[in-house]
């Protein structure tokens, strides 16, 4: 009757956890392949024709250069003592 020794059991201990490797990382390349090609969708932002208001540059700028002025006039030193 054969023994079981330390180094038979550590050898047969890689093996397993070597198989366990593979297999797992088959089965999640599987997985990964196994996804289903995206459908091709196609979204109109401007379905009706007319973009809204605050998607006009104009209305960025104008608001920008409002926002500067408020800013300005906040900020400035109005002292009326001499």
């Amino acid at each position: 009757m054969k023994t079981i020794t330390q180094s038979t059991f550590s050898k047969l201990g890689k093996a397993f956890w070597t198989l366990t490797m593979i297999l797992s990382s088959l089965l999640v390349s599987v997985k990964t392949f196994a996804q289903s090609a995206p459908e091709k969708v196609e979204v109109d932002i401007n379905a009706g024709g007319d973009s809204v208001w605050y998607g006009q540059p104009w209305v960025w700028v104008v608001g920008i250069a409002v926002f500067i002025v408020i800013i300005v006039a906040i900020t400035r030193n109005n002292n009326t003592k001499a």
